[in-house]
């Protein structure tokens, strides 16, 4: 039902660049405190690029706002949840052909060898961490839109008012973000 859309934000993460580096933080270091939970640096460091981490702290902190308007919300999320049955969990064979797949590889690869462990297991972590802030991010844009998200047609539709939703619950907590790395938010 929702493969593609969580396929695209899979696609996108992995693809998005950018030239900011997280490797002068310890990852323990706080990047941000968003509504008293800490997000950080090694929270960003697993699911990005290290040349690329800081760059996605604005969506981290929107996606932990999410994720703690649904708790408000008494939405139960666990659910929802697909741990086991999350379809990218399994990382492809190093031999296929799919480019895809050659993507998410070489990608979980690259990001399990930073952080000294093995690509499938990289792969099954980031899968499970994936897949929980998709179902937190669609529960929070079904429940505020009131309609279902099921195409990747539909995701696209409301993509500018998935912006202005985010835009602004940021705007609304902005006095319980702080961000305590050099990397203000617009």
């Amino acid at each position: 039902m929702l493969k593609l859309l969580k396929l695209s934000f899979l696609i996108l993460f992995i693809l998005l660049t950018g030239c900011s580096s997280i490797s002068k933080y310890d990852d323990h270091e706080p990047a941000a405190i968003v509504k008293g939970k800490e997000i950080s640096i090694g929270d960003l460091r697993f699911l990005y690029p290290d040349d690329t981490a800081l760059d996605y702290l604005e969506w981290t902190i929107n996606i932990e706002l999410v994720k703690q308007e649904v708790k408000e919300m008494g939405i139960d999320i666990p659910e929802k949840l697909e741990v086991d049955g999350v379809w990218f969990a399994e990382l492809p064979p190093k031999n296929t052909k799919d480019v895809g797949g050659k993507q998410i590889r070489k990608y979980a690869e690259s990001q399990a060898k930073k952080l000294n462990m093995s690509p499938e297991k990289f792969q099954k972590e980031y899968a499970k961490r994936i897949n929980e802030q998709n179902v937190y991010l669609v529960t929070y844009v079904e429940k505020k839109l009131g309609k279902k998200i099921n195409s990747e047609e539909m995701t696209v539709e409301i993509d500018e008012e998935v912006h202005h939703l985010l835009k602004e619950l940021v705007q609304e907590n902005k006095d319980e973000i702080k961000v305590l790395i050099n990397r203000p938010i617009p």
